[in-house]
């Protein structure tokens, strides 16, 4: 969820709670006000019409005991008057009740015989009525009691339009908040968008010397917008110091490798013909110079490694011609009879009729470059068993894709990930000779030819390399 509308929903969710809070206190503080109102309009008429009775002694029932006045005059057309006595049998009441009678619950029978005030609401003939009870006494003998209620329709319509007027008006400040809230979110965000925007077009483009404009008040955006500023000088200067270190170890490496390979060519060729003299005449010095011509061998291929990775990190650009997939093959499985030589590892092959008439975007050179690398691994980590070539083409997608499959120790998947990284050598593999350099140059080549190398591997059961290479 975006943080502006977070913002939004916080600000309108205060909002509501503060309105709901102050809502239900007008609402309840409406409520009592005109509750209290009502009940002391109760308490005055009842005291009008109490000051009119008169209580005469004289007379020997106690129903006699009350002159009663006519009610009538105190009564409206919302006001009710009714007076019964201890029992809460009706004397008198006012003609406002149209032939009815007020009630009269126990618990108020029970306040009066106590001798104190009593108010209920109550619904009578689907009325509801607010009604006020008050005793009359004698000299010390409940006589009667008086009722003074009042219709509370006026009320509730009132207490009604009010509440829809509070639920309208709390929805309504809750949405302008929440709109409000949305734009003050979109105001204070767009410093954090135009710093967002920045760094990404830094990360689109790579232009390390772009700095975030920030032209607002030093607060924690401003601070935030200093410090990405100070990381972005930082990275500036170690990424310009780092790119130095690497242009000079990238000349280096090339200019190592070529003034290497004049003096080891030499050096191979006048060991090649020293062997050639003592061939016939001393052993131990034949044996020495195959020493010395494998060493060189092994020093000759480490330089061409380092060469091509020069050429890698100098973006030099293969040039691509269109092959005829089967000569490249044949070339291929000549490099793999002659690894096999008669040893105790098989070399075996599909057949190159799969090919027929099919071309290959790719060099000569380079492509052989990247299968002498996969064979000679293959059958560097094959003690016994086989090494297959096999070849399979995929007209739809225009691909042609070669398998090598070997029997050999195979690569533990802890492995697999990082194959193709510099210089690594995986568990097993540091058993035998090697520079770790073979597989990241074949996947340079072969990226660079548009396609993909694959390896899939489980330890002890060999591996497979698949490498797929555009068509036409």
């Amino acid at each position: 969820m975006p943080i502006r509308l977070k913002l939004a929903l916080w600000y309108s969710g205060v909002s509501f709670l503060i309105m709901s809070l102050f809502c239900s206190y007008l609402y309840l503080f409406f409520t009592h006000r005109e509750v209290g109102q009502i009940d002391a309009h109760l308490m005055e008429r009842a005291q009008e019409v109490r000051n009119s009775i008169t209580f005469i002694d004289a007379y020997p029932f106690p129903m006699q005991r009350l002159v009663l006045p006519d009610i009538d005059v105190f009564a409206s057309a919302e006001v009710f008057l009714q007076i019964v006595d201890r029992h809460g049998n009706p004397l008198s009441r006012s003609d406002t009740l149209g032939g009815h009678t007020l009630p009269i619950s126990e618990r108020a029978l029970g306040q009066m015989v106590k001798r104190e005030t009593y108010f209920e609401t109550k619904r009578v003939h689907q009325t509801l009525l607010r009604i006020f009870y008050e005793p009359l006494y004698v000299k010390r003998e409940l006589v009667g009691i008086l009722q003074v209620a009042e219709s509370l329709y006026s009320f509730q319509r009132a207490q009604a339009t009010l509440k829809w007027l509070l639920a309208i008006g709390a929805l309504t400040i809750t949405a302008i908040s929440a709109a409000v809230g949305w734009f003050l979110a979109g105001k204070a965000l767009q410093p954090i968008h135009r710093i967002i925007d920045t760094t990404a077009l830094i990360e689109r483009t790579g232009a390390l010397r772009q700095r975030i404009d920030y032209t607002g008040p030093p607060d924690e955006i401003g601070e935030l917008s200093t410090q990405i500023n100070q990381m972005m000088d930082k990275i500036e200067n170690m990424y310009s110091e780092l790119e130095e270190a690497y242009d000079a170890q990238r000349r280096f490496v090339a200019d190592a490798s070529h003034e290497l390979r004049t003096p080891l060519t030499s050096i191979r060729g006048n060991m090649d013909y020293l062997r050639k003299l003592y061939l016939e005449q001393n052993v131990f010095s034949v044996e020495a110079a195959d020493d010395i011509i494998e060493e060189l061998e092994r020093i000759s291929r480490m330089v061409h490694d380092l060469l091509a990775l020069a050429r890698a990190d100098a973006g030099y650009k293969v040039p691509i011609e269109s092959l005829p997939a089967r000569e490249l093959a044949t070339d291929w499985i000549e490099l793999g009879q002659r690894l096999a030589n008669g040893g105790t590892v098989a070399f075996a092959r599909d057949s190159l009729e799969k090919l027929d008439g099919i071309t290959i975007r790719g060099n000569r050179d380079f492509l052989r470059q990247v299968f002498l690398i996969i064979l000679e691994n293959a059958f560097k980590y094959t003690e016994q068993g086989s090494v297959c070539l096999s070849f399979q083409t995929r007209k739809a997608d225009n691909q042609v894709s070669f398998t090598v499959t070997d029997s050999g120790i195979g690569i533990p998947a802890e492995d697999l990930p990082r194959l193709f990284d510099r210089f690594y050598r995986g568990t097993r593999a540091r058993n035998y000779q090697g520079t770790g350099l073979g597989l990241s140059i074949a996947k340079w080549i072969i990226d660079r030819h548009a396609g993909t190398i694959e390896i899939s591997s489980q330890a002890g059961q060999g591996a497979t390399v698949i490498v797929t290479l555009p068509s036409g």
